[in-house]
């Protein structure tokens, strides 16, 4: 499998505005009124973790070790080491990691440079997967399910996930609105080449590009990579009120 072309902005957020390509709120960007200070920024992690760990208390979390996907300039990263014994932090942005370890300093954490689908971990050697703002940034649906496969491949029998991602589902008209969706689909794909075209030579900023996954996607697909006890919860986090979706599985003893 070939590396996504999404890799392509997320590796240029991480050489031209770290921050902001992680947590991208009006006005928080480098040449913004109010640019994201590192104390902002890694407060905001504080923040979110609270709202994020009780919900996954909830579903149920060994706190043996964690697998975060996408860790970026380690927002929750940091959290994630107070919580877990032991992190495996993944990003595609060697940018990103660097920012990252200059900002957390524990020695539970490794960070991994990934290729956008493969994890370098042993297989059932991760008692808990995280990924937060990152699986809506994939550039298809089949890179997810390349992730969730490598999921399940690492994660140990009862181990479970918590994976932040947009989802829809058509109340009516489905085939209709599937269809129109698809076409959109294309469309916007287009558009994210040529935006990518315009961003290696300079022109524009690099994009923010949103795939969404229909809630039957997970339900089918996440059987057949071993999981059950699937579970959709969508909760607001408290520093921006903003509702969050995640989906929580376990993995097949």
């Amino acid at each position: 499998m070939r590396e996504p072309e999404s890799n392509k902005e997320w590796k240029k957020w991480g050489e031209v505005d770290p921050l902001f390509g992680v947590a991208s709120w009006h006005g928080k960007q480098k040449e913004g009124s109010n640019p994201w200070t590192d104390e902002e920024f890694y407060k905001l992690g504080e923040c979110d973790w609270q709202d994020f760990l009780r919900h996954w208390e909830k579903y149920g979390v060994n706190n043996e070790s964690c697998l975060e996907i996408g860790c970026g300039a380690g927002r929750i990263t940091r959290q994630l080491s107070a919580y877990f014994k032991e992190v495996h932090a993944l990003d595609i942005s060697e940018d990103m990691i660097e920012y990252a370890k200059k900002h957390i300093n524990s020695a539970s954490v490794t960070f991994h440079v990934s290729n956008g689908f493969n994890i370098p971990l042993a297989s059932q050697s991760i008692a808990s997967v995280f990924s937060t703002h990152v699986f809506q940034h994939f550039e298809s649906l089949s890179v997810a399910s390349a992730y969730f496969a490598e999921i399940s491949r690492v994660i140990k029998p009862n181990g479970t996930f918590m994976i932040h991602l947009p989802i829809y589902k058509w109340p009516t008209m489905s085939r209709y609105f599937s269809c129109l969706y698809a076409v959109i689909g294309k469309i916007e794909y287009i558009r994210a080449l040529a935006r990518r075209r315009l961003m290696d030579l300079g022109i524009v900023r690099p994009i923010m590009r949103e795939t969404l996954y229909k809630v039957d996607f997970l339900y089918d697909k996440l059987p057949n990579f071993g999981f059950d006890d699937i579970e959709i919860s969508i909760f607001v986090t408290k520093s921006n009120n903003d509702p969050h979706p995640f989906v929580f599985a376990r993995k097949k003893g």
